[in-house]
């Protein structure tokens, strides 16, 4: 499905080079600056040297502005990729619909269609422009970070071999259960909105047999549903919160204990102790970021994409003008007797009878 995906996202090629360039960038000048930090206080602090340690403030102020720029640079790129992408899927989408018979329609309903050019369009290109942004940041983070935690010190890096690992399980898990959960709320998504529309359409036959109770028992039993099934969906997500500052507080008093005694015995300087806290956090935060913002949207996209594929991958049976077209589907017509007056004919004579019977 990704490949029939691509085509819609190549005209905005150039800009989602462009963002997950500056996504890159943005996260390597991130990492270098707590390097920055570490010689101000192991050669600073420690000579009480200001114009060293000013010297240092002004290139980290000066890395600092820079991540920023190209911070923004990522989001203006990932904007206009992602509305973009949504709106050629979205324009596609429709003109396919266009051309279904009603053999075809009959087998979605008209809410389903709707849910798909309008929900599952907006998880498509909103999935895109948070994956340009954080599926791009955190493996550069996560790699560039441990790099650079193992080369302050190779004994306290240890603590990565079981938290990465730990955490990616965990992340697992979760996406594993929360898949059926979003299917299940898709489908009572599209129920709400046939109730709808189908409310709004015969509002008429509704008010005139006197069954607005009957209507509103039926839109809140829908409702109550979607509920229900939202809160499985979202709840399942949002315990990663917890298990994840679990395992990122776990890992810093490590850190302490461990680290704290290397400290004491001068083989690791405190410096780079502050280094390593601030990359334990950069990977564990980064990690976290891309589990609560793409856990809650990867198995909403994952199960759009099934759906948009359900439809994009019918063919039309028939289109109406091929119908129009073919003379062999319309009744035959028995031709009349031809009067230049426009009168005498069998038809005018019977339309004639038929106005001049009626009551004006």
């Amino acid at each position: 499905m990704l490949k029939k995906l691509g085509p819609y996202a190549r005209p905005y090629s150039k800009w989602i080079a462009v963002g997950v360039l500056c996504s890159a960038a943005e996260a390597i000048f991130e990492l270098l600056i707590p390097l920055v930090m570490a010689d101000i206080v192991n050669i600073g602090i420690e000579t009480a040297n200001q114009n060293y340690i000013l010297q240092k403030g002004l290139l980290m102020m000066g890395m600092a502005v820079i991540s920023l720029c190209f911070g923004l640079g990522a989001a203006a790129s990932s904007s206009v990729a992602g509305q973009g992408f949504g709106a050629e899927l979205r324009r596609a989408e429709y003109e396919h619909i266009q051309d279904f018979a009603f053999s075809n329609i009959e087998k979605f309903s008209t809410a389903s269609l709707v849910t798909r050019l309008t929900n599952d369009v907006n998880n498509m290109q909103m999935t895109l422009m948070m994956g340009m942004r954080l599926l791009v940041r955190a493996p550069v983070m996560l790699v560039a970070a441990l790099v650079l935690s193992i080369r302050l010190s190779r004994d306290l890096s240890n603590v990565f071999l079981v938290v990465i690992p730990l955490l990616l399980i965990v992340i697992a898990l979760i996406l594993t259960k929360a898949g059926p959960l979003f299917r299940s709320l898709q489908e009572r998504t599209d129920a709400l909105n046939l109730v709808v529309q189908e409310n709004l359409t015969g509002i008429r036959v509704v008010k005139s047999f006197v069954r607005e109770d009957y209507e509103e028992e039926k839109f809140a039993k829908r409702n109550g549903d979607l509920k229900e099934s939202s809160m499985r969906a979202f709840g399942m997500v949002v315990i990663n919160m917890p298990v994840m500052m679990l395992v990122v507080y776990s890992t810093i008093i490590a850190v302490m204990w461990f680290g704290g005694k290397m400290v004491y015995a001068g083989t690791l300087p405190v410096g780079d102790l502050t280094a390593f806290f601030t990359y334990i956090t950069q990977i564990l935060m980064s990690l976290m970021m891309v589990c609560l913002r793409l856990m809650a949207r990867l198995p909403r996209a994952r199960q759009a994409v099934m759906t948009m594929g359900s439809i994009s991958g019918i063919s039309p049976t028939a289109t109406d003008r091929a119908k129009a077209k073919d003379s062999s589907q319309l009744p035959p017509v028995r031709p009349s007797s031809k009067n230049t007056s426009g009168i005498s004919t069998p038809i005018n004579r019977s339309i004639t009878h038929a106005m001049e019977l009626a009551p004006f």
